[in-house]
């Protein structure tokens, strides 16, 4: 088995035990639950491409068409799902359905033309941003304890660390960058969850904040 295959792996079980806190509902406060659901969909997504990354590197080159489409949908969709939710829950906002419906529409809007005009960039750049955002909202903003506030923090770090510093092209020390990438995301994946189920536990946190 590929070296690709076993850190694809790796990456599918973090993203899996990401979906299973955050599937949790009736443990998180009524103001977190559609912001819960959020990030569960875009660490679904992650899922479902390191899946079948795993089948197309370690059992048959037939799962690239699934594995490329799978990976382009987690890559334009699940950082904006997960950055958003993880905002919400840091400033104790609520957004209804129509809002989230907005923001993936726009979401889609800004891929397409950036696709289009060959700007995959300018998007990975938007996305570097939105993490970024949160970071700030975590600094600023945050009202969660020493603990949920270290486990997202460094969740966020291994983000920007594979995504600005490891890249997925080429070897780095004789490994494959790609490999270092998924075990990167992995690991942020398996924090930031962690810190996301503590956070939308927290039935303490200011007022219930929505935007329609």
């Amino acid at each position: 088995m590929s070296s690709l295959a076993i850190s694809f792996a790796v990456l599918a079980f973090a993203s899996l035990f990401a979906v299973f806190l955050l599937a949790q509902q009736k443990a998180f406060a009524q103001v977190h639950r559609f912001s819960a659901k959020a990030a569960l969909m875009g660490f679904l997504m992650m899922a479902l491409a390191a899946i079948t990354g795993t089948l197309f590197y370690g059992i048959s080159a037939l799962w690239y068409g699934p594995q490329e489409m799978l990976s382009n949908a987690a890559m334009f969709l699940a950082p904006p799902l997960i950055g958003v939710a993880t905002c919400l829950g840091i400033t104790t906002k609520k957004w209804q359905p129509p809002a989230w419906g907005r923001m993936i529409l726009g979401i889609c809007v800004v891929y397409e033309a950036c696709r289009w005009y060959g700007l995959d960039t300018v998007y990975r750049d938007l996305q570097v941003a939105l993490v970024l955002a949160s970071a700030s909202c975590l600094l600023l903003r945050g009202a969660a304890d020493r603990k949920t506030k270290g486990l997202i923090g460094s969740g966020i770090v291994s983000y920007l660390t594979g995504a600005l510093i490891i890249g997925t092209e080429g070897t780095l020390a004789g490994y494959l960058r790609l490999d270092l990438f998924c075990y990167l995301v992995g690991l942020g994946n398996l924090l930031l969850s962690s810190g996301l189920y503590l956070l939308f536990k927290d039935r303490h946190q200011g007022s219930d904040q929505v935007v329609a």
